[in-house]
């Protein structure tokens, strides 16, 4: 019983913990206005973010995956995605490639650090 209840309270930690993260807050200068630049936020990449990402390297190119990891994980201030599924052709051809990878980078970065030390 007291294993029982030390795995129940294990498992509260973690959540707990992982509730607790912030938004990774991402400016980008490139797609600013007047004002500054635009400002997008991603949550911290889960288990389940992960192993879509594995996927979906395994079954398409790597441009194809960035996009996909802006689609997934972007949000603005409200929590609202910044891109769907539909965005996908124009990120692959229209945008430019550099600042898709350092913000795909930006997204992973902390979660990858983390993954180095285990």
């Amino acid at each position: 019983m007291v294993a029982e209840k030390s795995k129940s309270r294990a498992i509260q930690r973690a959540t707990e913990h992982f509730k607790g993260k912030p938004l990774k807050r991402i400016e980008i200068e490139e797609w600013g206005d007047e004002n500054g630049p635009m400002v997008a936020y991603s949550s911290p990449f889960t288990l389940k973010d992960q192993g879509r990402l594995q996927y979906l390297t395994e079954k398409q190119s790597a441009a194809d995956t960035l996009a996909e990891l802006l689609i997934m994980k972007l949000v603005d201030e409200d929590g609202e995605k910044l891109f769907t599924i539909e965005d996908k052709n124009a990120l692959r051809n229209d945008v430019d490639a550099t600042v898709v990878a350092r913000i795909a980078n930006q997204v992973m970065s902390g979660d990858a650090e983390a993954l180095e030390k285990n």
